[in-house]
């Protein structure tokens, strides 16, 4: 259980130091490669947890108020 707990969190701090320079990225021009590992870094982290319908996964960002949408249907959780 605590592997787990430890491997949960390693996945949260990754996707989060992502995301935040993705934001960054964002501010001075994100380029279409940077959004591309962004998609694959979310669809790679959250189908640990769920199945997913990765060629419906969309993500959106706008800069005014700088806000990242990712839209990832999920079809259903997966057992541990």
């Amino acid at each position: 259980m605590k592997t787990f707990l430890n491997e949960r969190r390693r996945s949260a701090g990754y996707a989060r130091d992502r995301m935040k320079l993705l934001l960054i990225s964002e501010r001075i021009e994100c380029s279409p490669q940077m959004m591309k590992m962004l998609k694959s870094d979310l669809v790679h982290t959250v189908k640990k947890y769920v199945t997913i319908e990765e060629t419906k996964v969309k993500i959106q960002i706008s800069q005014e108020p700088p806000v990242l949408m990712a839209y990832i249907p999920v079809l259903m959780k997966k057992d541990r």
